[in-house]
């Protein structure tokens, strides 16, 4: 036959008590070092060859931690010692469980395991409800003394400390996941109205550039002004023109859309399509050194919008640098190539967040501001190429730095 307390055992507000131990969600949950570790010290400190945490709900006990013990995992209230710590709402100490009448037939007094003292500190919430406790236990009988049990109580307390901070811990990532779900949805709806946009606006800038460069060529009558001003229209057009093939590019890389067209091409010939597509300031020179003839194997027009992207934010992010130095040179089986400048640098806790998409950028010479999407166009295009990209930036001068595959006859993927 079964043990079980009398009915009269229950305090009269457990069901508050059981809504309090729920709001912490703990009840059977896995196993955690910070509770693993309270016992250990609990067990350590009064030299007991047996100590548990555990937390009580309407039925059973759980036992979240323990030394000394196999894994417990749940028992029947009805069974619980904890259960008599939860009721008295204070410090419970049973120096011989056969001289206590309720305890005397339980099975862990009188079956084979043979507990004799028991002692257990209960685990108070903020509002005044027993969750559960921290208890003690020998197969001999034993005593504390008033130090220990305040002892015991702080342990008690340290626990319910901890269980406070892991529930505030559980709360933040909850507001977090939130926070990163509606994130992630304005970021989703950002890329499918970019996508819609700039395959909207396609047509009509092109219709615009053409219109023109017509003008420019046709024009009957033109004064140095009027010149001036169609090819600032020509330029400005053409800007617009590679902004929307750039935002078509990102929206196909982040729809996982984006096909690559390899060929054969060296340094030299992307550099020299890069020079014709930048604008470069009369005072500002572009330094080459290194193995310009390398060959590698990629996407050719993504890959001069990718030299294209990163030189011209030499140029506009540092005007006051007077040179711009492009390196190639051979690593492995890839060709890395280095831009570098010597201007205001980079602080260190935006460099990790160059390359992330909508990652805002600020241009302090024309006090402009950036979309956020060119590196990360570059980065990804790397990626799909098998490449790395990295920058490095002290108080002065930054250097953008990726990797190309090389071509070679034998091994083309």
């Amino acid at each position: 036959m079964s043990f079980s307390y009398p009915i009269n055992i229950l305090p009269p507000n457990d069901n508050e008590r059981v809504l309090a131990l729920n709001r912490y969600e703990i009840f059977n949950a896995p196993k955690e070092k910070a509770f693993d570790n309270i016992v250990s010290l609990a067990q350590t400190i009064f030299d007991v060859p047996i100590a548990h945490l555990s937390f009580l709900d309407s039925k059973h006990e759980f036992v979240m931690a323990s030394e000394g013990l196999a894994e417990i995992g749940l028992i029947p209230r009805g069974e619980s010692l904890c259960a008599l710590t939860v009721l008295r709402a204070e410090v419970v100490v049973i120096e011989n469980a056969l001289e206590e009448p309720l305890l005397k037939t339980h099975p862990y007094v009188n079956g084979d395991f043979g507990l004799r003292f028991y002692a257990g500190a209960p685990i108070i919430t903020p509002d005044n409800y027993v969750i559960g406790t921290i208890c003690l236990v020998d197969q001999q009988p034993r005593k504390l003394t008033e130090h220990e049990v305040k002892v015991l109580v702080k342990l008690a307390k340290v626990a319910m400390e901890q269980l406070e901070l892991r529930t505030s811990n559980i709360e933040k990532a909850k507001t977090l996941a939130l926070k990163n779900e509606l994130l992630n949805d304005q970021i989703a709806q950002k890329d499918e109205f970019i996508g819609i946009v700039s395959h909207e606006l396609r047509t009509p800038i092109t219709a615009l550039k053409g219109y023109v460069q017509i003008l420019s060529r046709k024009a009957p009558l033109k004064d140095d002004i009027t010149t001036k001003m169609l090819q600032q229209a020509e330029k400005s057009a053409e800007k617009l023109n590679d902004l929307v093939g750039d935002l078509l590019s990102v929206s196909k890389i982040v729809n996982n859309v984006l096909q690559l067209n390899k060929t054969a091409v060296t340094i030299q010939d992307l550099l020299d399509s890069c020079y014709k597509m930048a604008d470069f300031p009369a005072d500002q020179e572009l330094r080459t050194s290194g193995d310009v003839l390398l060959k590698v194997y990629v996407d050719r027009p993504h890959v001069e919008r990718l030299f294209y992207n990163l030189i011209d934010n030499a140029i506009k992010y540092a005007p006051n640098s007077k040179t711009i130095d492009v390196n190639i040179k051979r690593k492995e089986n890839f060709a890395e190539i280095t831009v570098s400048d010597k201007g205001p640098g980079i602080m260190a806790e935006k460099l990790q967040l160059l390359f992330e998409r909508y990652h805002p950028t600020y241009n302090s010479s024309t006090q402009t501001h950036g979309l956020g999407l060119g590196l990360y166009f570059c980065a990804q295009l790397i990626r799909l190429h098998g490449g790395e990209i990295g920058v490095e930036s002290q108080a002065q001068g930054s250097k953008f730095w990726f990797t190309l595959p090389l071509y070679q006859n034998h091994n083309i993927n």
